[in-house]
């Protein structure tokens, strides 16, 4: 039996207890050690326990998001996307290019990391690499944290063009450290054959 992960934002805040009880999901109880680095987090499990789903507040990045695990997780990732809305990567793209709010820019960033860490895709690396390049600072800084999320080290080129052309010094720095992360990441797996990274 394989199990995936696959990582929802709702694109409007959301009641989990309501959705749970539209699913027919049971609250499960989380057993985590507290920090003050801890998102909150709330379990909510199918009625045969084999798949769940946590609903995160990430108080960091401002995100909600839900990661869905286990054996049925993509079809308890379809039934949740049927009662709420989610972003997905078209939509983040859209809201990227289309609106010069920073703090809509900002947030759109953050969304996409969270939405894509769970695997490589062209899209969300796209879109990340572009805001890299943007003129404004605060997007561009905000790039590097969804950059380092994702751990993808496909972004090291980027890295270092970004780098290059960097005129903040703290941002330059911060290029810098998310590229050494990267570098020091190992690599994944080869995928399976017939599969694509």
């Amino acid at each position: 039996m394989s199990t995936s992960m696959i990582r929802l934002v709702p694109t409007y805040p959301a009641d989990a207890e309501s959705v749970a009880a539209a699913l027919g999901l049971t609250k499960g109880i989380l057993q985590a050690e507290e920090s003050s680095q801890s998102p909150e987090a709330e379990l909510w499990l199918s009625a045969d326990g084999e798949t769940a789903a946590f609903w995160i507040a990430d108080e960091l990045l401002d995100v909600d998001y839900i990661t869905v695990c286990g054996a049925e997780a993509g079809s308890l990732a379809e039934k949740i996307r049927s009662v709420i809305p989610t972003d997905d990567i078209p939509q983040l793209e859209a809201r990227v290019t289309g609106d010069r709010d920073t703090d809509t820019l900002i947030d759109s960033v953050y969304r996409t990391a969270v939405v894509a860490c769970t695997g490589y895709d062209p899209r969300a690396f796209s879109l990340l690499c572009r805001v890299l390049k943007d003129p404004d600072s605060m997007a561009r800084r905000a790039a590097l944290v969804a950059v380092s999320i994702t751990g993808w080290r496909e972004f090291i080129p980027a890295l270092d063009e970004a780098r290059g052309r960097e005129t903040v010094e703290e941002i330059r720095d911060q290029a810098v450290r998310v590229r050494d992360a990267l570098t020091e990441t190992p690599e994944p797996p080869s995928p399976a054959p017939g599969a694509s990274r």
